[in-house]
């Protein structure tokens, strides 16, 4: 009977774990546009893909709150002891199931870990390029207001701004 019962409470961790792996994978794949949008500082796009990946990440959040409850729930099960202990993680709780099970659940843990990994690291190096990129363009935009309000009218394609005989402040497209 609690075998019975251990299995089917470490079968529905097992799709709450692959789940949360399908939505990493996801992750990576929306990290993977958002360093090619930074490679063409292609700031819309960039924001369009913080929209998606904070509904994974919602997501993300919702499937973390059921796996704790179902850990809990698999502690419950495995002993009274276990009630009192703090939060274990899921591969501390892989540890105290029967081998039969452990194998079933053990390559989705590792799966995921490295999953999550990946996407921590690559997720900060975006975001350090992304700001870096923000920063860039603020200072471009900035630098050529400034020279413009002081006096410089013209703005070429090469990046220089003259200060013509005009009294407007224009961007010239003809050089």
């Amino acid at each position: 009977m609690i075998e019975e019962s251990l299995s089917t409470q470490v079968d529905s961790l097992v799709e709450i774990l692959e789940a949360q792996a399908a939505d990493f994978r996801r992750l990576l794949d929306h990290i993977g546009q958002g360093e090619a949008a930074v490679r063409s500082a292609d700031v819309s796009l960039l924001l369009d893909i913080c929209r998606d990946e904070r509904v994974i990440a919602a997501r993300l959040h919702e499937l973390e709150r059921h796996r704790v409850n179902q850990v809990r729930r698999l502690k419950e099960v495995l002993g009274p002891g276990l009630k009192d202990e703090p939060a274990l993680r899921t591969r501390d709780i892989c540890r105290l199931l029967p081998q039969s099970l452990q194998q079933r659940i053990e390559p989705v843990v590792d799966q995921l870990r490295v999953l999550a990994e990946e996407t921590g690291r690559r997720s900060s190096v975006l975001r350090a390029a992304a700001t870096t990129l923000c920063r860039h363009l603020g200072g471009v935009i900035q630098a050529v207001n400034s020279s413009l309000a002081n006096g410089a009218t013209t703005y070429g394609r090469r990046g220089r701004i003259d200060s013509p005989e005009i009294l407007n402040a224009t961007v010239d497209i003809r050089r």
